[in-house]
């Protein structure tokens, strides 16, 4: 009976012994947060295994994870999949498509950016615009010529249009010395001569008269504004007053036409020749309606695809500028040891429990072991 009670409280301080052996262990791995001091002698073993390696844990874990976790191959194969691709198509085209359904106007998108803007002045804003990109083109071509700006497409445009203003002031005197009027003119004109002309031009008047003169000349000035030499004519001396001008430089109509009043002339009429006000008044899902169907199944698909290959080529730089295992070693050393001990017991407390029971299965084991050779040797 001896020995088998000898036997019993040898099992029973073994598994004891062994049993919180490995639960104390389990619990230095936390335990203390920070060192404990005896005056200035600081206890072994203080603070636990992670506390006191929480540094090195960190560094270690920023490396592992920047080496073997998020690695640009393996963010890069998984960006270059179908499926993601076809996620994120998903994704955007939903996005975009609430977006363009949107009802609210463009004047009060902008005002939520922007309270103080409306459409005064966004028409102030265009016409200053208008004005500083006048006045910077003029710097910029001060000293050069009309004509060296013009292409040679614009130069045959204008030389086609000098000889179309040609004919139009051409037919449009005709017509006019055709008419009645014209010919009052006429017979005014050849009075009005005859009138200053004192003696001479009496005596002519009172042979023909006014209208026999008239009668006489103006068939033949019908015949020479008619006659296609007149027109030839017209056309090249517009055409000579045009390479005249072509040629002057552009400081020279700077100084004719006053180059700042014209600037905020210029600038006024674009700003109010835009419908601004009617501009802002529509919705986005107004100005957007007729192309929707070709943003959302066209547009978006190719801007993904884009984005994801821009993406794919910058992702090692991008993770370099990131510096992502500085990141993660902040994080971890910011992070509360109870907070990893809580979470490691959450995940692992069944597994720790075992360790502890077989902790005290192999303290009982060494118990009776120690227990046998105790009898066999007593």
């Amino acid at each position: 009976m001896n020995v088998f009670i000898l036997l019993l409280l040898m099992i029973s301080i073994g598994a004891l012994i062994g049993g919180l052996t490995n639960s104390l262990a389990i619990k230095m791995l936390f335990r203390p947060y920070k060192a404990l001091y005896i005056g200035r002698f600081r206890l072994p073993f203080t603070p636990g295994l992670i506390p006191k390696r929480q540094n090195e844990l960190a560094k270690q874990l920023g490396r592992m994870v920047v080496n073997h976790l998020l690695t640009p191959e393996g963010l890069r194969r998984k960006l270059e999949r179908p499926q993601f691709h076809n996620q994120m198509t998903a994704w955007a085209q939903k996005e975009i498509e609430e977006w363009l359904d949107h009802p609210k106007t463009i004047e009060s998108l902008l005002s939520t950016m922007n309270p103080k803007l409306s459409s005064e002045q966004i028409e102030k804003y265009v016409s200053e615009w208008v004005e500083k990109r006048f006045h910077s083109m003029l710097s910029a071509h001060r000293h050069s010529t009309l004509e060296s700006l013009l292409s040679e497409e614009w130069r045959d445009k204008v030389e086609e249009g000098s000889d179309r203003l040609a004919d139009y002031i051409h037919d449009s005197v005709m017509r006019y010395f055709q008419s009645a009027e014209g010919k009052r003119k006429v017979t005014a004109l050849i009075e009005n001569y005859l009138d200053n002309q004192g003696f001479l031009g009496n005596m002519i008047s009172s042979f023909l008269g006014p209208d026999g003169l008239t009668e006489r000349i103006y068939p033949a000035m019908i015949r020479y504004i008619s006659d296609d030499e007149m027109k030839y004519w017209l056309r090249g001396m517009l055409k000579s007053e045009l390479e005249q001008l072509l040629k002057q430089p552009v400081g020279f109509y700077e100084e004719k036409l006053k180059s700042i009043t014209v600037g905020e002339a210029l600038g006024r009429t674009v700003a109010k020749s835009l419908p601004i006000e009617a501009w802002l008044s529509k919705s986005v899902k107004d100005w957007t309606g007729p192309y929707r169907n070709h943003i959302i199944q066209q547009w978006v698909p190719r801007l993904v695809n884009e984005s994801i290959v821009l993406l794919s080529s910058k992702i090692e730089s991008m993770m370099d500028s990131m510096h992502l295992a500085e990141i993660v070693q902040e994080e971890v050393e910011a992070f509360h040891v109870g907070r990893v001990e809580e979470m490691v017991l959450g995940i692992s407390r069944r597994e720790f429990k075992m360790i502890t029971y077989l902790g005290a299965l192999l303290g009982g084991i060494i118990g009776l072991l120690q227990g046998i050779i105790v009898l066999f040797f007593g």
